[in-house]
């Protein structure tokens, strides 16, 4: 933006500008009639009386060039806080009730509320995004991990439609995958759950998180243990992600 963009689109700055240009006008005007009164020639009058347009204007760009215009403006003193990603997910949701028929907002919301781990609203929520979500195999694996979170990591009927529905898309992408692991684990069959896990490992760099975590399931599934009750030591940053998601 330039000078002349930056200074006429900052309304509040005119005060300012007014009284400035008020008091480098007179002092400038008060030289230009001594100058008169002293009896200078014309031309000296005329530099003078130049001089008391000039610096009005000169101080007004070196105050919008240098200074700090944002500090007058009284909402930038005190900028009002974010609103909490709880906050912006509840607008949202009421929304929603408002205008039920909006499958891109009920997206944003099922994933927002994935985020905050509020996993059975996630799952209700998903419901309604199905026109968008029903051919994308993405989203279908979202969906169906928000369903069996909300089912204490069971998989219910419900959730293998939704399985079902994603392999019918896609059986090899990740996201399927990692689902059809869980699966076999939560019917009992270990044997399937590490034959899959070994083939979505192979999908990831050596050396990346996503593969250590599953080299780390892989080890206790060898052991007889049950990987699903491996918990992370790093909380995630669920309040940034829920407000990025519904923006």
């Amino acid at each position: 933006m330039n000078l002349m963009a930056m200074v006429l689109g900052t309304d509040w700055l005119w005060p300012f500008v007014l009284a400035a240009m008020a008091l480098v006008a007179l002092f400038t005007a008060s030289l230009a009639w001594s100058a008169g009164a002293d009896g200078a020639a014309p031309g000296a009058r005329r530099r003078v009386w130049l001089l008391t347009l000039a610096l009005p204007l000169a101080a007004v760009a070196l105050y919008a060039a240098l200074g700090n215009p944002r500090g007058l403006n009284p909402r930038d003193r005190h900028p009002v806080p974010d609103e909490s990603a709880e906050t912006m997910v509840g607008k949202l949701a009421e929304r929603l009730k408002a205008q039920p028929d909006n499958p891109q907002g009920w997206l944003m919301l099922a994933r927002s509320y994935k985020v905050l781990q509020r996993y059975a609203e996630s799952a209700e929520a998903w419901e309604h995004a199905k026109p968008l979500a029903w051919d994308d195999v993405e989203a279908m694996s979202e969906w169906t991990e928000a369903r069996i979170l909300s089912q204490g990591q069971r998989f219910d009927r419900r959730s293998q439609e939704l399985l079902a529905r994603a392999m019918s898309l896609d059986a090899e992408s990740p996201g399927v995958l990692m689902l059809r692991a869980l699966a076999a684990l939560d019917r009992g069959d270990a044997g399937a759950a590490q034959k899959v896990m070994a083939q979505l490992r192979e999908l990831y760099p050596e050396g990346s998180a996503d593969r250590q975590a599953l080299d780390a399931a892989l080890a206790q599934l060898a052991q007889g243990r049950d990987p699903r009750a491996l918990k992370s030591n790093q909380a995630p940053a669920q309040a940034d992600q829920a407000q990025e998601a519904i923006k």
